[in-house]
Order: structure tokens, then sequence, then C-alpha cells
């Protein structure tokens, strides 16, 4: 079998061989990893995904770690007599957690934890509290968004120090 092929356009055409297809060798068509429909869910994923708002997540920090509702870490309980502060819990934790992933990754990816050993400590951290579950307890549950968030601080301001991240807009 033989294919003709031109070498410059100035020249005459040239006969070059092709390669026959060896029967011995088999050829499996592609086969996609997963069905359409888990595509379509991947695909539907990638759609809803918002970026994380880091005004937000500071404002959470505020309210978290320096707001007027801070709990007391007296044994008496909550300053005041006042009963525990109702942050949305649920959606919080979700904000801290997509934040912390997403530092982690910047951290990583740049490197960090080989350069600077406290940023390497927090990811630890990171990892081991993202693995934590927190039963249905309101007090656990605080303690929680309280770790997180104060992890939260500490590394992005560590990122921030180390010149991987700035102003928090990019990550």
């Amino acid at each position: 079998m033989t294919n003709t092929a031109l070498r410059e356009e100035t020249t005459s055409p040239e006969t070059m061989p092709v390669r026959v297809k060896d029967p011995t060798v088999p050829t499996n068509p592609w086969i996609p990893p997963h069905g359409e429909e888990e595509a379509r869910r991947y695909l539907s994923a990638v759609r809803e995904w918002a970026s994380v708002d880091w005004n937000e997540v500071y404002d959470d920090l505020d309210t978290i770690l320096h707001g007027e509702e801070e709990i007391s870490h007296h044994a008496a309980g909550p300053s005041g007599g006042a009963p525990l502060p109702n942050y949305n819990n649920d959606a919080l934790t979700q904000r801290f957690l997509m934040a912390l992933k997403l530092l982690v990754a910047r951290a990583l990816r740049d490197k960090a934890d080989e350069k600077h050993p406290d940023i390497a400590a927090l990811i630890g951290q990171a990892c081991t509290l993202r693995a934590e579950v927190v039963a249905g307890d309101a007090g656990q549950t605080i303690g929680l968004v309280r770790k997180l968030a104060r992890l939260t601080l500490d590394l992005a301001e560590l990122l921030e120090e180390a010149g991987i991240v700035r102003g928090l807009v990019e990550c």
C-alpha cells in the first residue's frame, strides 16, 4: 500500500509507504472511564461550583474569633449567662473547610510545606481536623468551628507572609 505525499509545494509528489495494520496486535476501541450519567453528574457539579467568598470568610472569622458573641472559656459558661450563640454551624463549617482546602492545595502546589515548617504543621493540623467527626452536640460543633476558624486564619496569614498568596482573591 502506498500513499502520495508532497514534500514541499515546489517538488513533485513522492510515493511513501504506509504501514499496514498488524492483525496480531489487538486494538480496542476507547471506552470512557464512566458512564454518561456519571459524566453528567460531574459536569453538573462543576457548573454549580462557586469559589470561596473571602470577604464572607473574613466576616465569619471576625464573628467567631473576635465577635461580641464570643464564648467565654470559664467554667461558669457563656458570659452574662447568655445561651450559646446560634451560629449557622453547617454554613460556617463548610465555608471554613472549603477555604482550608484551597489554602492547603495552594501551599502544596507551591511546595510551601517543604520550605516552611510552620506551614507544614498547619497543613497537618488541617488534614487531621478535616477528618474529625463531630457529634450533634452544640458545644462540640462550636469548638470545631472555632478550631477551623483559627486554623484558616493562621494558614492564610503564614501563606501571605511567605508570599504564596496575596489578598486571597486568587485562591
